[in-house]
């Protein structure tokens, strides 16, 4: 069996079959996650529960954008930007587990050293058990966080590839 061309590929992906793709691959992804949370026992920390936001996001999208029929473009521009923006906060999240940049407050293990006794004690109290910084599981190298980045980033170039090959067939 030979494998598509990238022609071939875009001649096959139509709007409608890019949104079912979104929406299955958002779906997967966020479903994995949920799955890693209640049957593997891995809590999200703050910015994994960020990066699902924009997958529930983009599933309403292409479920919607596949319902109505009309407007296929602006749907596919949306779930662009979800796509982009999970993509975009995983790779945040990946920097904050790699120690290239802090994270949000209270989500890593960095605290302000001018704190007295008692807020120190109310900043303790308040930081979550699952923290931002600690890499919970990882496949080949890439953390859960880095895998969403890359699956996300796909998804978005899937869906900007249909956008692109439509207005192609327009033109």
């Amino acid at each position: 069996m030979q494998t598509p061309t990238i022609t071939e590929l875009q001649k096959w992906l139509t709007p409608q079959r890019a949104l079912w793709l979104c929406l299955l691959g958002s779906a997967g992804l966020l479903g994995g996650a949920f799955a890693f949370e209640y049957i593997g026992g891995l809590a999200p920390c703050k910015l994994c529960i960020w990066q699902r936001w924009p997958h529930a996001a983009l599933i309403a999208f292409a479920a919607i954008g596949l319902m109505a029929g009309q407007a296929v473009w602006l749907f596919l521009l949306a779930c662009i930007g979800a796509a982009a923006a999970s993509s975009l906060i995983g790779l945040y999240h990946v920097g904050v587990e790699q120690s290239w940049w802090s994270g949000p407050a209270g989500c890593s293990g960095q605290m302000s050293a001018n704190l007295d006794l008692s807020a120190l004690t109310d900043t303790l109290l308040a930081m979550p058990v699952v923290r931002c910084d600690e890499i919970a599981w990882q496949f080949l190298g890439l953390s859960m966080a880095g895998w969403n980045m890359v699956f996300s980033a796909g998804i978005a170039a899937l869906a900007a590839m249909a956008l692109i090959q439509r207005y192609k067939k327009e033109s």
